[in-house]
Parts: structure tokens; sequence; C-alpha cells
């Protein structure tokens, strides 16, 4: 009866510490949700608004023109086609982004979720290259005004992200 009782007590001790982990879980995910949110509101060149500052950062880094197509690296190229942007983290990011870089970015993938990191990067349509830049280190209120410019048969667009 005694060991009945014990293994009574351990599998609620299992399963309590399950729920509990369950609920430190759905924190942190909600927390997210805002995050992703107005990253999202900010790629679509939308006004976003948050109960709660968050960091703000601004990676620099380049498009280059490699192979038929543009990707994203840390550093232009020698001799290839290079065009400085700028990818916008918000919320407790990381100091590189390192694995970021090589690929090439949509408007469809231009957002992508870390743990309390939502990085907005610089994406790419035919000739086309749009990157985000903010005014602020911190914020809650984000409104992007977008500036663009034309050399090269490159059209580059900035979105200043006013905090």
């Amino acid at each position: 009866m005694l060991t009945f009782r014990y293994l009574l007590t351990a599998v609620a001790a299992v399963v309590a510490t399950a729920a509990v982990a369950a609920a430190v879980l759905g924190v942190f995910s909600s927390s997210q949700a805002p995050l992703v949110s107005a990253a999202a509101s900010i790629a679509a060149e939308k006004a976003a608004h948050l109960d709660t500052p968050v960091a703000v950062r601004l990676y620099p880094a380049n498009y280059t023109y490699t192979g038929g197509r543009w990707v994203l690296t840390d550093r232009a190229s020698p001799g290839a086609t290079a065009v400085p942007v700028y990818v916008l983290g918000l919320g407790q990011c990381p100091p590189s982004i390192q694995d970021m870089f090589g690929k090439t970015y949509t408007r469809n993938n231009a957002t992508v979720a870390f743990t309390n990191c939502v990085l907005v990067m610089p994406w790419v349509e035919g000739n086309a290259i749009t990157h985000y830049a903010a005014t602020c280190r911190s914020g809650t209120d984000f409104r992007p005004e977008t500036a663009e410019v034309e050399t090269s048969g490159v059209k580059v667009r900035l979105v200043v992200v006013n905090c």
C-alpha cells in the first residue's frame, strides 16, 4: 500500500512539473506574439504599437548580386554589385546574425522570429530591394515612412521606422 502511495505522489509531481512547464512556455510564446505582430506590420509598412518598450537594433549588411541573384551578405564581395542595407531587430536580439546571411529574402519571408527577438529582413523583388532602419534604440510606437532611389537599374527602398 505504501508503494502505491509513493507511485501516486511521483505521478502527481510529474504532472505538476509538466503543467508548470506548459504555463511557462505559454507565457514565452504569448510574449513573442506582440513582437511578431509588430514586425509584420513594419514589414507591411504599417504603424505598430506595443504596450511595453522593446529594444531596437540595426545590423548592417549587403545585398550582393552573384550567380544571377541577390544574396544577403555580411560584406560586399570584390568586383560584385553590392547594395548596403539594414536588418531591423526588435526585442532581445543576438549580437550577430551570421546565420542569416547567404540567403535571398522575399516579401513572404521578411520576418524571422527567434526567442525574444524578431528580425525584419531586407527583401528583394525583381530589381527592387527594400530594407528597414529605425530612428530609435527602443520604443513602443513604430511609424514607417518610405523613401526610394533608383540607380544603375536597381531601386532601393528604405523604410524609415520612426519611434
